[in-house]
């Protein structure tokens, strides 16, 4: 047997939803027809031995799901989060060998999924949990500063381009996740991880569990400033600016948003105030 076909499988063998045995005998294979691949001994058998990286295989990802999805498991608790991740790794195997990819997927699949129909909110917040692991590899680009804007002409602030940092994102929710995420982080404590419920895989105490979220729609805008990832919910108005700023406009062009009817002093008013707080939280690329 060539070495690719012994690597393809082990690989079927180990990462098969069943386990090794129970694999083989689907297959019409028996115990001794894995002896190419390992070496049992009085001790264990080949079988066993395969069972062992069967079993690290799927641990050590539901663990690194579980890591990366702190909240969504701790909703969920310990047993659901391992169901949900058995059904996750059966009908999308990684695809990726870096583990840093394998919850790429996880978000539209638990929203897809039993649990995320009857709780919906509940992928919504494993999206928002993914998006921000994400934005910490996002692309970097220099952020426009309050103080290199003030320093320009009015003139020349005026005609700038401008245009968003790429470390960013935003979401479209049916739900309030933002209080939720906020809710979740007081009880577990963001800076307590390892210590606390959500880390070891548990689930939260019934009485410290906060509601559902309302059914109101939210969007949601996460980025990066620095090595800090952010998110904060955004008006009707402001999300309007986001489209606006996603292919570059210029000040005049921002105050042409304003509702018709505003004059013109007013429109240019309500876009600095606007301008400023998006250059304050490092949102807008530097010229």
């Amino acid at each position: 047997m060539k070495l690719a076909e012994l690597e393809a499988r082990f690989h079927a063998l180990v990462t098969a939803p069943e386990s090794v045995a129970a694999t083989l005998a689907a297959g019409g294979a028996r115990a001794d027809d894995v002896h190419e691949l390992v070496v049992g001994d009085a001790r264990l058998s080949a079988v066993e031995r395969l069972e062992i990286y069967a079993n690290m295989y799927f641990f050590r990802i539901r663990d690194v799901l579980r890591d990366e999805f702190r909240r969504t498991a701790s909703l969920l608790g310990d047993s659901a989060f391992h169901d949900l991740a058995v059904d996750y790794l059966a009908a999308v195997p990684p695809r990726h060998p870096s583990l840093r990819e394998v919850g790429a997927r996880l978000p539209a699949f638990l929203a897809a999924h039993s649990v995320g129909r009857v709780r919906p909110w509940i992928a919504e917040l494993a999206r928002l949990e993914r998006t921000r692991l994400e934005l910490v590899d996002a692309t970097d680009a220099e952020a426009l500063t309050l103080d290199r804007a003030r320093a320009m002409d009015p003139a020349e602030l005026v005609e700038l381009p401008l245009g968003l940092v790429p470390a960013h994102a935003v979401l479209e929710n049916r739900y309030t996740v933002a209080p939720l995420w906020r809710a979740l982080t007081a009880v577990a404590g963001e800076n307590a991880a390892e210590a606390s419920p959500t880390a070891r895989g548990d689930s939260l105490p019934d009485h410290l569990s906060p509601e559902p979220p309302p059914a109101v729609d939210e969007t949601l805008l996460v980025w990066r400033i620095g090595s800090e990832i952010r998110h904060r919910p955004v008006d009707r108005d402001e999300r309007t600016w986001l489209r606006r700023l996603a292919s570059c406009a210029t000040f005049e062009q921002l105050c042409e948003l304003a509702p018709p009817g505003t004059p013109d002093q007013v429109a240019a008013a309500q876009a600095y105030e606007r301008l400023g707080g998006l250059i304050a939280d490092g949102l807008l690329r530097a010229p």
